[in-house]
């Protein structure tokens, strides 16, 4: 980590300023910090606005390269509206990693509750409620967050519209599956202490449960205006281990029992007595839950920089319109390989582009303009045919606050075609299979976007996004009026089949010469044990067995920490799929 003070200085010139990367020109450094820098950047032909975080020289490694690209991924699997995008990565000719991402406007929660510290229960139970639609398709999709906190909660403003929530930074996820495991090899502990599970703090497994446990913590936070535990970090982290969490009744009046009960149980010492997963979370705050009122459009100067950790970039013209672009490009880059003692109150301090120095070991990044489950907009209940003089969508415009598509050439004549059909679709069927306004929202985005559209290659752009609606849209039209399936259960055997015991090959020494070599060989020795253990020494796991020798085998040729480290994270992934396969 790298205090303020220790901050390269911004160059007076930046040399990838007007240079081309990817498919993307550089136009302007837009923040920067103690691991990388962001830059505003554009697609030449289409005119995509984009933003581009690449790692400073002096911080490239391979753990730091190697944990940038399975941020990537983990973002990439969980394919959710509620989660940011990264839609590209790769290396400078000097070895530089980088990112592209996309563009927001906004702010964050953190920055949201400095200026109100407390939210009303309606609120604050529908800011929990998209979050937690975006962490249950992160769990589906075997990822855990471990940082949740405000300040990686983003609230896209839009006018005359709810907020969108974005869940950003994911600079420090865990997959669950699969060779890029991030576990820290030499065990130590990331996050933020003052939203930290106790498990977490303690080095141990880390699952979904954690972040339920932060989320907890956040609603404490939402609710009251203070954390559940004050004090410096290793007070904090002391009392998350340690000390049985308030309820938010102590701190203040009129919060629901049943609020009060869930958000205490969210904070309990033990995962197994938190909540089991998101979804139950997010179906018993539904009934709580209330969106703000939309907001109105703002006049520029409240809206040209967002207080949030994120780069802001100038006004730009397009068509006519003044668009402000806060580049929000998770900043995560510009804090990744943080310890936990480096955090503090000042972990959700903004960043800001005069001075872009990162006021945090850890900052935000957030990105992709997708709607939430429930948009404010409503679209239309009924779109009737008029008269021929009118087109579909200047119909559809009458019961909305959406304005109509231009339809004077061919292509703009498609596309307001088929935005009308698909509403039309849509509308008939939504009670069947768009119960949580999903699939509405993202037609909704793709209607603004065809509104602006100018060219007939941002008209094909928006076409393959429409694609991919109607494709969803038509499978869950298909599943829900499939026939249900009768499933004929077999009797089961009088007698189970036996199995033959265990047996694992004779294992090669591994090398003890130094500390990092014993705590691998200890480590290896640990889970063969605990295979047998969980096994009951029966070979029901033949290819558990393999990889866990093969495994071996690697640690016994294993000569430097980066071998080691290798070695560690494939550790990681046998183990989730041996305590998947066989929970105690």
């Amino acid at each position: 980590m790298m205090t303020d003070e220790e901050l390269p200085a911004t160059p007076a010139v930046d040399p990838l300023v007007g240079s081309k990367i990817g498919e993307f020109v550089i136009h302007e450094r837009v923040g920067a910090g103690g691991m990388g820098v962001v830059y505003r950047a554009e697609h030449p032909l289409i005119g995509k606005h984009a933003a581009i975080k690449v790692m400073r020289a002096e911080r490239v490694s391979p753990e730091q390269e190697q944990r940038l690209l399975v941020e990537a991924r983990a973002v990439n699997a969980i394919r959710h509206p509620g989660v940011l995008d990264i839609f590209n990565f790769g290396t400078l000719p000097d070895s530089r990693p980088y990112v592209v991402m996309e563009l927001l406007q906004g702010q964050s929660l953190a920055d949201r509750l400095r200026e109100q510290p407390r939210m009303d229960v309606g609120t604050c139970a529908w800011v929990l409620v998209q979050v937690l639609a975006a962490l249950a398709a992160a769990h589906r999709a075997g990822v855990v967050h471990r940082d949740l906190k405000p300040a990686n909660v983003f609230l896209v403003e839009q006018p005359d519209a709810t907020p969108l929530i974005k869940l950003v930074d994911f600079g420090i996820a865990k997959v669950m599956q699969g060779p890029e495991a991030l576990a820290r090899a030499d065990g130590s502990t990331l996050g933020t202490p003052d939203f930290m599970a106790p498990e977490q703090i303690r080095g141990e497994e880390v699952g979904p449960a954690a972040d339920l446990y932060a989320l907890g913590v956040m609603a404490f936070q939402m609710l009251t205006g203070t954390r559940p535990f004050p004090g410096d970090n290793v007070q904090v982290m002391f009392a998350h281990v340690e000390q049985v969490p308030p309820r938010v009744s102590s701190r203040v009046e009129g919060i629901p029992p049943e609020l009060d009960e869930l958000v205490f149980q969210l904070m309990q010492k033990e995962p197994t007595k938190r909540p089991a997963t998101a979804t139950a979370v997010r179906l018993k705050l539904r009934g709580l839950a209330r969106p703000p009122a939309p907001s109105e459009e703002a006049p520029p100067e409240s809206r040209a920089v967002p207080q949030v950790p994120t780069a802001v970039a100038p006004q730009v013209r397009r068509s006519g319109m003044s668009i402000a672009l806060a580049a929000v490009a998770g900043l995560a880059l510009l804090g990744v390989g943080y310890g936990w003692g480096a955090h503090s109150e000042k972990a959700e301090q903004p960043q800001v582009i005069v001075q872009p120095r990162p006021s945090a070991p850890v900052l935000v990044e957030t990105l992709p303009v997708e709607p939430p489950p429930v948009p404010v907009e409503a679209p239309p209940e009924v779109i009737e045919e008029e008269a021929q003089t009118e087109t579909a969508t200047a119909t559809l415009a009458k019961s909305t606050k959406l304005p109509p598509l231009p339809a004077e050439t061919p292509s703009e004549k498609k596309m307001e075609q088929r935005q009308a059909g698909l509403f039309k679709l849509l509308l008939a069927r939504a009670k069947d299979v768009d119960g949580d306004g999903a699939l509405r929202g993202r037609l909704l985005q793709q209607y603004r976007a065809a509104a602006e559209a100018k060219t007939d290659s941002e008209r094909t752009r928006i076409h393959g996004a429409l694609d991919d609606i109607e494709k969803e849209l038509t499978q869950r039209i298909a599943l829900h009026d499939a026939p249900p399936t009768i499933v004929t259960v077999a009797a089961a055997p009088k007698e189970p089949p036996r199995v033959p015991a265990l047996v694992i090959p004779r294992l090669p020494n591994l090398p003890q010469g130094n500390a990092s070599e014993q705590r691998l060989a200890q480590r290896m020795d640990k889970l063969v044990a605990e295979l047998r253990k969980r096994t009951q020494n029966q070979d029901v796991a033949p290819e558990l067995t393999k990889q866990l020798v093969d495994i071996y085998k690697s640690a016994a040729n294993a000569t430097t920490a980066t071998e080691r480290m290798t070695v560690n994270q494939a550790l990681d992934a046998w183990q989730e799929r041996l305590t998947t396969r066989f929970p105690q």
